[in-house]
């Protein structure tokens, strides 16, 4: 399959078992939902963390067991739930490579995230609309164009520096609009699409760029052991389904916030 020189980040070479990148999407649903379970449910719904200056949480904190307890449990699943960063990543650059409709699969993602930013909204900071972060979904969409970009200009003359270009400004993007692990995630995509013919090398480039969130480098060791393969048959209710967990997900939790903010739970 695939080695060092030659192949794509599809093959491997490993000791351990092998996973499919449908194995890949799985872990990735079960991962954000551990994040937003620590960032959504105790942090909003149970801590009312919103409600606190930092120097007024610390004091409650300081001063309640049960509350300390939350707040290392939310930090707990907010670690281990930062994997996903780097595996989604790697999702979309094999997306970018493989896909057949860059407009279609640009349209999916941008739908998936203007469904997703009120209920992220709502589940993580208790607002209908909060301009300082923006959903995921959006960093997503960020770094698919940026990775549309980068596949239209590669292999033409000055390539290398419009690929620069494309990148810095998928960046920039991402941060001007204060998507949630903005610049982060995009140049962890660009690594992983722009080494994909080198394996080895691009796992490395990509944990070394995932640092910046520490525990999001937890996702190369599922990352390492993917084969590439896709489960046969695939429905597309199975396919889109990957796409709507996110926001479903999203409008359950802002639903059991409200509840638990009003005393209902």
């Amino acid at each position: 399959m695939t080695a060092e020189n030659g192949g794509d980040l599809r093959g491997r070479r490993s000791l351990f078992p092998s996973v499919s990148v449908n194995t890949l999407k799985i872990a990735g649903a079960i991962l954000i939902t551990l994040y937003f379970f620590g960032a959504a449910v105790i942090q909003n719904g149970i801590l009312h963390v919103q409600n606190y200056t930092p120097e007024q949480l610390n004091e409650m904190l300081g001063s309640d067991a049960g509350a300390m307890l939350w707040a290392g449990i939310a930090s707990i699943a907010e670690i281990i739930g930062m994997a996903a960063i780097s595996i989604y990543a790697y999702l979309l650059a094999q997306g970018v490579e493989h896909t057949s409709d860059m407009k279609k699969y640009a349209l999916s993602v941008l739908v998936c995230a203007l469904i997703s930013e009120v209920p992220y909204d709502l589940a993580v900071y208790g607002k209908i609309w909060y301009w300082e972060s923006q959903n995921t979904v959006w960093t997503v969409f960020i770094a698919l164009i940026t990775l549309w970009i980068i596949k239209s200009v590669e292999g033409r003359r000055g390539g290398y520096v419009l690929c620069a270009v494309a990148a810095l400004g998928g960046c920039l993007w991402a941060e001007l609009l204060r998507c949630k692990y903005g610049w982060g995630f995009v140049l962890i995509a660009v690594v992983l699409y722009l080494l994909r013919k080198r394996r080895t090398i691009a796992l490395i480039a990509g944990l070394g760029v995932s640092l910046v969130y520490i525990t999001a480098a937890m996702g190369f060791i599922l990352i390492s052991m993917c084969d590439g393969e896709r489960r046969t048959g695939e429905s597309s209710f199975g396919k889109y389904g990957y796409y709507a967990y996110y926001p479903l997900l999203l409008i359950l939790l802002a639903v059991s916030v409200w509840m638990m903010q009003r005393g209902a739970v």
